[in-house]
């Protein structure tokens, strides 16, 4: 008897509740199993599994390697050799692929009868084994999901997502757009990229045995180009154009390169006839290969100086070498990629490429691990060994975005990257403060390596001339292990263009600063730029508390503020979100330095208490209160707050007059935050943070029911602006 379906609750009649679980394997080509290989390694070895591999596409294809030996090779059964791949290598030849595939393979799915199976990324021949296992009710893990690129590849990836039951992603970022797919948060898990467990243990230095067989005769390292182009199949013929402009680039470069050819996708036969109308596979400086083992390639890539085109090894697997990449068009677009990666998205001609060539080859970069710790095969193992196989195979979606936040809180299998995947990057951390311009040298961890202090300089231009100056004595002594920089300002910053939009009186002449565009352009650096409030705000994110949902207010000289929501900064359409400063509690109040009246900070600010403890020293009743290690030098610092705080402790009538409206004005604030977003906390940082925390608290507890709910919490951070600055560089989401 034929079996077209199965039941969608228990196991098959007679069979022992204990019996092994039944998980299948498909894998579709070279670069799926370089990922899939370690997981099917530890599941072959596990007694609590059965495992079935099921191979189809461009493994079992002459042109493009015959890449299923190499399965058979790491000493893996394979179970079922399916020739689905539909040759033309067009559009059309993807889809016809597609449906040959889904032809197939419901008789090996009868056959098998898996209670998992699991499929890869984002190729079309994968959606085609999703789509069959969920129409057949066969419950589908999805490895590598939630991640962004380029090409088709995004669209398919997404679809697969939908058809999955469980889900493995590399990092945090992809697993908030898979829960942002109103997937299930407990079925999904963060382990890192299963390559990393293999790429982690590789030993550079022991290159000669991939050397023999794909240079051979070769010497030296760092000293050879890899290249590796897939088609864009959204744009294919430009792509081919771009394909042509880069091997005319690498001729004219003329250094020894290996080039791979190129996928399957449509498009692929116009690019391997563009490597023999240049007679490459004859030239005696490239070596041109259908396919190198990952167990090689990795030694090629790992030794290259410069590896180059638009293949995701160069993003996601380069980094842990440290090898120079030019990632060439938008197929990666979107992907996280480390230090070692420069971009080149639009170009005409071979110029540009060859000038980014001149300026990479050769070069190392320090070691990232953005993709994975080592540990991620027994994390997966770990996750699948969890799954009820008898439980009911109906997925169930989260719509209810208030569900989704409260479940991802339960982190499945979830961890920190800041915390366990460090690497020797650095950022160049700007803040330009209300009273002094730092530098700062920033590590992925938080850490302050390097600090130069200067006082704020009033003049613009002067202002950014010395940011600069402190910037390149800070390159010349780690040049090569800087990402980027990061700067934190006052005032409105477009976050996107780097603009500063609008400063206040304490950086006059700052409105309409193109910092971004004017600080790469003298550092040749990729540069970020923010305000300072949502930069304290991603600081308490990336190296505080981690709250994934809250409202940060950050007082200082004056009082910003930044709201974290699913792990992400808020910025507002105008980019003002966060200016909790400035929310007026007194139309009637004292005039704040925005221009309006009545404003928290005109209450709270550090240089409100400092303008009001020199009106206490100047009254005659209070006595000298300005004793506190200030000077008259040093106009709006925000410690000289605490002389004001003093005299209200020692009697003084006035001084604890206006500390309690400061602290009322805070607690004002707090409560129309919450009433207006209602975050799961409210973290109070700065320097004057801990004076505000314990009195406003207590009103709060003392407060109406509303205010009773509210989570205030002290941050115990320090130099927030400074290490969230170095967040918009090392802790970029996507770029994650």
């Amino acid at each position: 008897i034929l079996l077209l379906n199965r039941s969608d609750c228990t196991g098959w009649s007679g069979e022992p509740e204990n019996r092994a679980m039944r998980i299948t394997v498909a894998t579709c080509n070279r670069a799926d199993y370089s990922k899939l290989a370690p997981v099917l390694l530890a599941l072959r070895d596990d007694p609590a599994f059965e495992l079935s591999i099921v191979v189809m596409g461009s493994h079992l294809i002459d042109d493009y390697g015959n890449t299923f030996r190499f399965i058979e090779k790491d000493g893996l059964e394979i179970d079922s050799m399916l020739h689905t791949l539909v040759r033309g290598e067009t559009e059309g030849a993807m889809v016809e692929s597609m449906g040959l595939a889904m032809i197939k393979l419901p008789d090996v799915l009868n056959r098998l009868q898996p209670d998992l199976v699991v499929v890869h990324g984002d190729r079309f021949d994968a959606m085609s084994v999703a789509i069959s296992a969920a129409v057949m009710n066969v419950r589908v893990v999805h490895l590598e999901g939630g991640e962004v690129s380029g090409t088709i590849d995004d669209v398919i990836r997404h679809s697969i997502t939908k058809l999955s039951h469980y889900h493995i992603c590399c990092n945090k970022a992809a697993r908030q757009r898979i829960e942002s797919m109103c997937e299930d948060a407990n079925r999904v898990l963060v382990a890192g990229c299963p390559a990393y467990d293999q790429l982690l243990k590789v030993d550079p230095s022991q290159y000669q045995p991939a050397y023999d067989r794909f240079l051979p005769g070769h010497v030296g390292t760092r000293n050879y180009i890899v290249c590796v182009y897939h088609p864009v199949t959204t744009s294919i013929a430009e792509s081919v154009e771009h394909y042509a402009e880069l091997l005319d680039a690498l001729l004219e470069f003329g250094v020894l390169t290996v080039i791979l050819y190129p996928n399957v996708d449509a498009g692929s036969k116009e690019l391997v006839r563009l490597i023999r109308m240049r007679q490459l596979e004859t030239n005696p400086l490239f070596h041109c290969y259908k396919h190198v083992p990952f167990s090689d390639f990795v030694y090629l890539m790992a030794n290259a100086g410069l590896m180059i085109g638009n293949s995701s090894a160069g993003i996601r697997e380069s980094n842990v070498f440290g090898t120079p990449v030019i990632n060439l068009g938008t197929r990666q677009q979107g992907r996280q990629c480390g230090a070692n990666v420069s971009q080149l998205e639009q170009w005409k001609g071979k110029e540009p490429i060859l000038e980014l060539m001149r300026r990479q080859f050769g070069k190392s970069f320090p070691c990232d691990f953005l993709y994975g710790d080592g540990h991620a095969v027994e994390r997966i193992i770990a996750f699948l060994s969890r799954i009820d196989k008898n439980s009911t195979v109906q997925k169930s979606f989260n719509f209810d975005r208030n569900q989704i936040r409260s479940r991802s809180k339960l982190g499945s299998g979830s961890f920190p990257l800041a915390k366990q995947w460090h690497s020797e990057r650095l950022a160049l951390a700007v803040d330009l403060g209300g009273s002094f311009l730092r530098v700062a040298l920033v590590d992925d961890r938080g850490a302050i390596v390097n600090v130069i202090k200067t006082p704020m300089l009033k003049d613009a231009e002067a202002r950014l001339n010395a940011i600069i100056s402190h910037c390149k004595e800070l390159i010349n002594s780690h040049g090569h292990l800087i990402a980027g920089v990061g700067v934190s300002t006052g005032g409105r910053v477009n976050s996107e263009t780097g603009e500063v939009m609008f400063a206040t009186a304490v950086l006059d002449g700052w409105g309409g600063m193109q910092l971004k565009q004017r600080l790469q352009h003298a550092l040749g650096l990729p540069c970020c730029v923010e305000n300072d409030g949502n930069c304290a705000a991603l600081a308490e994110l990336h190296f505080g508390s981690q709250h994934p949902e809250m409202a940060f207010l950050h007082f200082g000289t004056g009082i910003g503020g930044g709201i974290i929501q699913d792990s992400c900064l808020l910025n507002g359409a105008n980019y003002s979100s966060g200016e909790f400063g400035h929310m007026v509690v007194n139309f009637d109040g004292p005039e704040c330095m925005c221009g309006s009246s009545g404003c928290v900070e005109a209450y709270a600010g550090g240089w409100a208490l400092d303008k009001l403890a020199r009106e206490a020293a100047a009254n005659a009743s209070s006595g000298d209160v300005t004793g506190s290690g200030t000077t008259g030098d040093d106009p709006i610092s925000p410690a000289k707050g605490s002389s004001l705080v003093k005299a209200s402790l020692a009697g003084d009538q006035f001084a604890a007059k206006h500390v309690e409206a400061a602290v009322r004005a805070v607690e004002s604030c707090v409560v129309s935050i919450y009433n207006a977003y209602d975050p799961q906390v409210v973290v109070l940082g700065g320097p004057l943070a801990p004076l505000y925390h314990e009195r406003v608290s207590q009103r709060l507890a003392a407060g109406n029911s509303t205010a009773r709910g509210i989570s205030l919490e002290l941050t115990s951070m320090v130099e927030m602006s400074l290490k969230g600055a170095a967040t918009l560089v090392l802790h970029s989401v996507d770029s994650d």
